[in-house]
């Protein structure tokens, strides 16, 4: 790994578990297991945007409408995918794995 890839997984660390490392712990099993825990984090997130959000009401064929309108306007439209906390959260294997590989050392 090259020393600019370990301070963008730094950076990418930090931002999911608001942990701070060093980019001299950073090997490639840790940034390999980085990437699957993010890519299962946007999988997951994706897959939320199709979780029905409570009408209040039994939902009728406008709401399908309105709703089914709602997420096809944010999947086109958005540059930036939206990320979910509780994805972030059940990413705990993962985050548990990249500490473990931190810990091995190149």
């Amino acid at each position: 790994m090259t020393p600019d890839d370990k301070k963008k997984c730094v950076e990418v660390w930090a931002m999911f578990t608001n942990e701070k490392t060093k980019p001299e712990d950073w090997n490639e099993d840790a940034a390999n297991t980085l990437a699957i825990m993010v890519a299962e984090i946007r999988k997951c997130s994706k897959a939320m945007n199709f979780v029905p959000r409570p009408s209040g009401s039994r939902p009728g064929y406008g709401w399908i409408v309105k709703y089914a309108y709602k997420i096809l306007k944010e999947r086109y439209s958005s540059k930036q995918p939206l990320l979910y906390e509780v994805c972030i959260r059940a990413s705990y294997s993962h985050k548990r794995a990249v500490n473990i590989a931190l810990q091995m050392g190149e």
